[in-house]
């Protein structure tokens, strides 16, 4: 499936968890975006064939109305995705204080190439010497997007969390339609 980046600025519906502090106020989409776009590690779910899951540690952006990773079309996650296309991806502090996210939704494989060249720019941009020095732990990833050499996923958000951990607590929920 080839998939556009679009600029989708159209923010998700916001709502107060049960599970909230008295007093709580929800997190508001544009905060959660903004960290989104700045994490640099997520761990992704997905489900094997069997029903079990599958949890691995990745890199991934925020960008264009959805989240973006790769991995290697041999890889766990890369098959459990051509089985079940539903995932998550969650990112958050290692803390008892601090904030948790949640992204739940619709991966699909892109093979765009206008599309992989935008994402490419932004992975170097957000993780920045990392892909783009020699010394950098993913060196080149983004040249290996560019021409296919990994796969590119797209996950259409569905639903989204953000948990506020400390003196008050919230767990803010996003819905997309």
């Amino acid at each position: 499936m080839s998939t556009h980046p679009t600029d989708d600025s159209t923010a998700p519906r916001t709502s107060l968890g049960p599970f909230s502090s008295p007093g709580a106020s929800p997190t508001p989409w544009e905060a959660t975006e903004w960290a989104l776009r700045r994490t640099q590690k997520f761990q992704l779910c997905t489900v094997r064939r069997d029903g079990r899951p599958h949890v691995t540690p990745l890199l991934a952006i925020w960008s264009h109305g959805a989240m973006w990773f790769t991995t290697g079309d041999s890889e766990q996650k890369a098959k459990n995705l051509s089985a079940n296309q539903h995932c998550a991806l969650t990112a958050g502090t290692d803390t008892l204080t601090g904030m948790d996210y949640v992204i739940e939704g619709t991966a699909s494989l892109v093979t765009d190439h206008a599309t992989r060249e935008a994402v490419a720019t932004v992975f170097e941009q957000a993780y920045g010497w990392q892909l783009t020095r020699e010394d950098g732990t993913w060196y080149q990833l983004g040249d290996a997007v560019r021409t296919g050499n990994v796969q590119l996923y797209r996950v259409q958000p569905d639903k989204g969390f953000a948990f506020a951990t400390g003196c008050e607590s919230s767990q803010t929920r996003y819905h997309w339609s």
